[in-house]
């Protein structure tokens, strides 16, 4: 039977988390007197959001400052990406989580396909960096579906498979998949450790909880011999 793996990127595939939250402090600190975001803040929005964007225009607001989104988010891709959009910024910075040789092992058995709400030639950037492009038969970022539940809608229209699993560091993607029949939903730790968070994944829906993707990926290559 055709199974489709679907993976987000960050948190499970990318380490943005020290990218993205170093962007998230620095920019909230440019609009708020140099007062950066603090950790409880980034906890709270991190709950709130699957959008970093977002976050950061949140905490903005909730401390009062009026600034729109627009501003906010070129703020933060200076910081991201460069001021020229160049790929010089933090981007550079994310460790790979991701061991591409159970990627290899996976692709020769499933289709692997990426659902991200980061844009898409962030994404590939980061997979060509790391050498794990060509394990995936489809990225789908912010621009090609509008959420979780759309892109695994377009991705099983497109590859009809039998079985679909979906992964995520998140507890709003992992609600909004629950929505789509037959996708099995697991969630992974993100690296920042945060406490209880295995409880709030699977509050949203997931079914089991992995540390790492790493974990993962042997929990489903284990799922294969184990069904042979």
């Amino acid at each position: 039977m055709k199974t489709l793996l679907a993976f987000d990127s960050d948190g499970v595939l990318r380490d943005e988390s020290v990218s993205y939250q170093r962007c998230i402090i620095e920019t909230v600190a440019f609009f708020d007197k140099g007062m950066p975001a603090s950790i409880k803040e980034l906890e709270v929005s991190m709950k709130q959001s699957n959008d970093d964007w977002e976050r950061t225009h949140k905490i903005l607001q909730q401390r009062g400052i009026k600034i729109d989104f627009l501003t906010v988010k070129e703020k933060f891709q200076d910081l991201y990406l460069g001021k020229n959009r160049d790929f010089s910024g933090y981007i550079n910075d994310e460790p790979w989580l991701a061991d591409n040789k159970l990627l290899a092992q996976l692709a020769e058995k499933y289709l692997l396909v990426i659902i991200s709400g980061a844009p898409r030639e962030e994404v590939e950037y980061t997979l060509k960096r790391n050498g794990a492009l060509h394990h995936f038969s489809l990225i789908l970022g912010m621009s090609d579906c509008e959420g979780k539940k759309d892109g695994l809608e377009k991705v099983m229209a497109q590859f009809k498979p039998q079985n679909v699993f979906f992964c995520d560091d998140r507890p709003l993607p992992i609600r909004q998949a629950k929505a789509v029949n037959h996708v099995r939903l697991y969630g992974i730790l993100p690296p920042q450790n945060i406490n209880e968070w295995a409880a709030v994944l699977q509050e949203a829906g997931a079914e089991q909880i992995f540390r790492n993707v790493n974990d993962y990926c042997r929990f489903v290559l284990d799922c294969k011999r184990n069904h042979r």
